[in-house]
């Protein structure tokens, strides 16, 4: 009888230390997670953001419902780039050929200006 209590209280034994590791590296795998969500979030924060880059472009179509202009930059390529902020509402008042000042932010445009033209008036005679 005793040898059937001493070994039970060996195996009670055994299965506690063993349950105590196993739970002591859950923690630690739910913590790593944890630590590598910071450090990406810290190294996003230290990455160079897109900066805001005003260009002067010329509209070659807008879609208000997509919040979306097409511009030809100076180099004559077209760009699309979404709008956002104060900038959804300056696409409905532009029309394709309007020469405009987009402050641009990746893919984003978050400042939409219209640039007043200074047409040559023909002189009268």
């Amino acid at each position: 009888m005793k040898k059937i209590v001493l070994a039970l209280a060996v195996a009670v034994a055994m299965a506690g230390a063993a349950n105590a590791q196993t739970a002591a590296k859950a923690p630690a795998a739910k913590a790593s997670p944890s630590k590598a969500a910071d450090q990406t979030k810290s190294a996003a924060k230290h990455e160079a953001a897109p900066k805001a880059a005003p260009m002067k472009a010329e509209v070659v179509s807008t879609d208000a419902t997509a919040k979306t202009i097409t511009v030809k930059d100076a180099s004559g390529s077209n760009v699309t780039l979404t709008a956002t902020g104060g900038a959804v509402a300056e696409l409905a008042k532009l029309k394709a050929g309007d020469m405009v000042m987009v402050t641009e932010s990746g893919t984003n445009a978050t400042k939409i200006t219209k640039v007043k033209t200074t047409e040559a008036k023909p002189k009268k005679k």
